[in-house]
């Protein structure tokens, strides 16, 4: 028999394609008893190989290949694990390798031996000049060296290649044979079988970003796993059974490396439990006040005795500690997420601000004593300073100890159609085309795609290069294409990392870990989510503007939960740019929802879920009308009765089981988790302890399978109200902002989306219905974001298009000096620097200089002449530039007439909408007609207004009548229109872009009008 010693799976980024599932499955199948994985650098895919080899009965080989330095010489070196010794080296040299760029060096291989067998491939960069020279004396002393300096280095042969090194090995074998050292048949395995060398080449083609016609790309035939017989033709005896020697020898149990969190060090030596206790009982009487009530009390030390027999303590100080640091550092906190708002001890601490009391919520929902579970906090920061609580984190606990969570990206649907389509030489336009007919569906595959969408599948069927491009896409899509670190993971360790996980330098500031989220935990390693919220940044700087110019402080987690205007905001459904509440659907529900009260809002995120979303009719219908409303049994209300006797949320269900049967909330939670998950096997067990539960609790056998059942519908439906609750106090936040502040509000609004067109002009429309006034841009006033003035808010430098950060710091910096006192003052000034003209006329079309009195097209025209006096007041010394506007004269502004027309054109290029005038202001003011695109609602009412056409693509129905789609836009924003043939056929030759039309018609769909009337509006009126 033989056992493949080398072989990569496709976590040898670009360089193996095979899945882990599949390159278990082909040893398996071609009869092997062992497998190794040898990824190159990386250990990423070790957890998935482990599990994986022992679903199907094989001996799983960890290794890894790395690169060794030997003689000044680069060269690619094979690492397998003996033993748990033998995995925690390779761990530190993957670790070394992949966060230092330092190569394995001779002590490194001295120092574990014992517990790694080395193989150095016989193809190797410090054979080949030798064989090249066919200088037999030289590699003869190399091999020497190699047997006298590392006696127990394995030289695999390699008989894939060409017919000069199949010579060569047998070279190598002859001069080996003379030393200590030992050879073994090393079959360098990159794909699965012989038909996946195209897929190979084309992966490879991706990878060096060439084309499959470069010459210069390798061909590597051979490189897929032999079966035995193969093998066993291929190499010598002796060979092949030093492979399955190599393999017996090798013997790890994986997850017998374990870990912990760091220990957190407490005051004067006191326990963990009892500092814990302490600012617990500290933090209740800051949230209660000195009277107590009991039952807060007992519930605190229900769930301290919970965390303590668990041994969270540590925890729960750790994420402490990192938040207090937040709070003295300015950093606005969210009040929470997920199933720790429904810990007391979380909100004692300050790590949660929802009271789980006062909302009912259940600690058994976070951290059940009845079933071993990891506490999960995840905590909202600003996303603006989100880094500085890591880096705080990671000074605390050291940089070997703090480490981001890596994640893949893939090679998705449309990426790997791109990627295949450039290396066979097939254009840009041409992909672009056949990527944008894959329908838009979270993870859609290629073969879904094909299936489902008849216009990609004519487009394919359509070229034989396309089917090409198809079948190969197919055979590399889904594989990992590069490394990136998980969007808020981070995981500590008491002891060093690199002695648990492989790690990988993936971000400059800290290390990732190269095992992936799911396979963490059996580690020990507890993941914690410090997460950036925009929307926590635009709360923290409204809060800033409002003490700025009222002089007010506001403490936003205390404001009233009952605030007329924000909860008459939210009945108006005014919730553009609110956290959770801002798209249509959400906007829907909240139109029928009516809120009058905190809980409402809660009850919509709640219920504006896939599966939720079921029971909105009966909510709605229960809420209008009390007398809908029925308890299946009266202890019920209690539980359901906020909610009008419909089970919305996870602790309901909980609580349910709970009253009814008797169940610790432990066991409910255990009940909840079976009903979600439909594990046949729990329920059927649970199923029989909740009746026999409702019996003894004196409840009849029917009524006890009715509950049953109403549980168990609810179970797939119910939401987890403790992350609701958090999140709707979000969203309560900044309606209460919008309601009260509304011009500090939407100056924090409009500067997190700058660089976003679409949401610019949106809420730009948004501010100018509430009365805000918005300012053009000043070349003296404005900064890199919105500034609020008694005026109104001004728009930003770095809002112009050519205008880039660099540029707006140069501005920035430049005015500090004093401001720009005219027009030539500033081309002066500015002239020292590395400014673009095409930067300057920006400024100019931006209304950046309207404030010198001048008009644009005045400016444009004398800019010139404006640079020729720069240059002529400009002095250039030894050390510095300085500039003496005394030198010369000023010159005039050139005074010339500007269209109107085009100033609005020429600020829409550079700000990416209309800010002064609208072309269409003066004909909509003729026309009485105040409707803009923006307020248009797919609800197929009657609307009539005015808009520019921006395009026009002709369409054939069936019958081959022409239609047209339009491109439309106004003042507020951009649709679509639709123009039916009867309509069309008269105006097909009068309709081009650049017309005003009036449409009367209906929003079929969002961003959709349907044209029922349309007429030609001359541009003069």
């Amino acid at each position: 028999m033989s056992t493949h010693l080398m072989v990569r799976s496709a976590y040898s980024l670009l360089q193996g394609t095979m899945g882990i599932p599949q390159l278990v499955q082909q040893a398996k199948s071609l009869g092997y008893k062992s497998v190794a994985l040898t990824d190159r650098l990386s250990m990423s895919a070790v957890p998935e190989f482990m599990l994986e080899t022992q679903k199907e009965g094989l001996h799983p080989i960890i290794g890894v290949e790395l690169d060794l330095l030997y003689q000044e010489t680069t060269c690619n070196i094979v690492c397998l694990a003996k033993n748990n010794n033998g995995y925690r080296w390779l761990i530190k040299f993957s670790s070394q390798q992949n966060t230092t760029k330092t190569p394995l060096h001779i002590q490194d291989l001295v120092l574990a031996k014992e517990d790694v067998f080395f193989i150095l491939p016989s193809v190797n960069p410090l054979f080949e000049p030798s064989f090249l020279r066919e200088d037999t004396n030289a590699l003869q002393a190399i091999i020497h060296d190699l047997s006298t300096t590392l006696p127990f280095l394995w030289i695999g042969i390699t008989k894939q290649e060409s017919a000069f090194y199949q010579k060569t090995n047998a070279s190598i074998k002859k001069l080996i044979s003379k030393t200590t050292m030992k050879s073994v048949a090393l079959h360098q395995v990159y794909y699965a079988g012989s038909d996946d060398e195209e897929i190979y080449r084309v992966l490879r083609a991706i990878d060096l970003q060439m084309n499959l016609k470069d010459e210069r790309l390798l061909k590597m035939p051979y490189r897929y796993m032999l079966d035995p017989v193969e093998m066993k033709d291929l190499y010598d005896p002796q060979d092949l059974i030093n492979t399955d020697l190599i393999a017996d020898s090798c013997q790890v149990s994986f997850i017998q490396n374990k870990t912990a969190l760091p220990r957190f060090e407490t005051p004067s030596g006191t326990s963990t439990a009892q500092y814990l206790t302490q600012l617990c009982l500290q933090g209740l009487t800051k949230r209660c006040g000195t009277k107590v009530p009991s039952v807060y009390k007992q519930r605190l030390k229900e769930e301290l005795d919970i965390i303590v027999s668990m041994h969270y303590e540590d925890y729960f100080l750790i994420v402490w500690d990192f938040i207090l640091y937040a709070k003295k550092s300015g950093i606005y906190v969210g009040p929470g997420r997920g199933s720790a708002a429904g810990s007391l001890v979380a909100y004692c601490l300050g790590i949660t601000h929802v009271d789980p009391l006062k909302f009912n919520l259940l600690f058994e929902r976070f951290l059940n004593p009845e079933r071993i579970s990891m506490p999960d906090i995840d905590t909202d920061f600003p996303d603006d300073r989100r880094d500085e609580v890591i880096r705080y984190v990671c000074a605390k606990y050291g940089n070997t100890h703090v480490a981001h969570i890596s994640t893949f990206g893939t090679l998705a649907a449309k990426q790997v159609l791109r990627d295949v389509g450039r290396v066979m030489d097939i254009s840009v336009r041409e992909l672009d085309t056949l990527s944008k007919a894959i329908p838009f569906a979270i993870k859609i595959t290629l073969k879904e795609a094909y299936d489902s969408n008849v216009r990609f599948k004519n487009l394919i069927d359509s070229d034989l290069r396309y089917t090409k491009l198809f079948q190969i896409a197919l055979g590399l899509e889904g594989l990992p294409r590069h490394i990136s670190t998980h969007a808020a993971g981070v995981v500590m360790s008491g002891v060093d990392l690199s002695e648990i996980v492989p790690l990988i330098q993936v971000e400059s500031d800290m290390v990732s870990t190269q095992y992936t989220m799911e396979y963490l935990e059996a580690l020990g390693l507890i993941k914690m989510d410090f997460l950036g919220l925009r929307n926590l940044t635009i709360i923290d700087q409204v809060v800033k503007l409002i003490k700025k110019h009222h002089n007010i402080d506001l403490e936003i987690l205390k404001i009233p939960l009952d605030d007329p205007k924000t909860l008459e905001l939210c009945r108006k459904v005014d919730t553009v740019g609110i956290f959770q509440l801002e798209s249509d659907g959400m906007k829907n529900l909240l139109r029928q929802m009516k809120a009058t009260r905190f809980e409402d809002i809660v009850a919509t995120i709640a219920l504006f879920r896939p599966g939720p979303m079921e029971n909105i009719p009966a909510y709605i219908k229960a809420k209008e009308n009390a007398s809908s409303i029925h308890y299946l049994h009266p202890e019920l209300k209690p539980i359901v009765e906020d909610t009008y006797g419909i089970l919305i949320y996870q602790e309901q269900i909980m609580q349910v089981a709970q009253k009814m049967a008797g169940f610790t909330l432990g066991k409910a939670d255990l009940l909840r988790k079976a009903m979600s998950k439909k594990d046949p096997e729990k329920l059927l067990s649970l199923k029989q302890e909740f009746i026999d539960g409702c019996l003894q609790k004196g409840r009849t056998q029917e009524l006890a399978i009715e509950l049953y059942e109403l549980i168990f519908k609810f179970a797939n439906y119910g939401f987890n109200k403790s992350h609701s609750v958090a999140y709707a106090m979000i969203s309560y936040q900044m309606a209460y902002l919008k309601a009260n502040y509304p011009s500090m509000f939407y100056a924090a609004l409009l500067s997190s989306v700058i660089g976003g067109e679409q949401k610019t002009s949106q809420y730009l429309e948004e501010a100018k219905v509430h009365g805000v006034s918005i300012l053009p841009p000043s070349i003296n006033e404005s900064t890199e974001v919105y500034e609020l003035s008694s005026k109104g808010i001004r728009l930003p430098l770095l809002l112009i298009r050519s205008v880039g950060g660099a540029a707006c710091r140069e501005i920035l910096n430049e005015r500090e000096l004093g401001q720009f006192t005219s027009f030539h003052d500033f081309i002066a000034r500015i002239n020292t620097h590395r400014f673009s003209r095409a930067s300057v006329e920006a400024l100019i079309d931006a209304g950046s200089f309207d404030e010198f009195g001048y008009n644009r097209k005045s400016l444009l025209a004398s800019l010139d002449e404006a640079y020729q006096y720069a240059d002529l007041v400009k002095i250039e010394g030894k050390d510095q530039t300085r500039i003496d506007l005394g030198l010369v004269m000023t010159p005039e502004i050139l005074k010339i007439n500007e269209n109107p027309l085009e100033k609005a054109e020429r600020e829409k290029l550079v700000l990416g909408f209309y800010l002064s005038d609208h072309p269409l202001f003066h004909i909509k003011q003729q026309h009485q007609i105040t409707t803009n695109i923006l307020s248009l609602q797919p609800n197929k009412s009657h609307v009539k207004l005015i808009c520019m056409i921006k395009g026009i693509k002709q369409h054939r129905t069936k019958k081959g009548d022409l239609m047209a789609f339009l491109s439309l836009s106004d003042e507020s924003s951009e649709c679509s229109g639709v123009l039916m043939p009867n309509l069309y056929i008269g105006l097909s030759d009068k309709l081009i872009k650049g017309i005003f039309v009036m449409i009367e018609g209906y929003c079929e769909e969002e961003g959709s009008l349907f044209i029922k009337k349309i007429e030609l509006l001359n541009k003069a009126e």
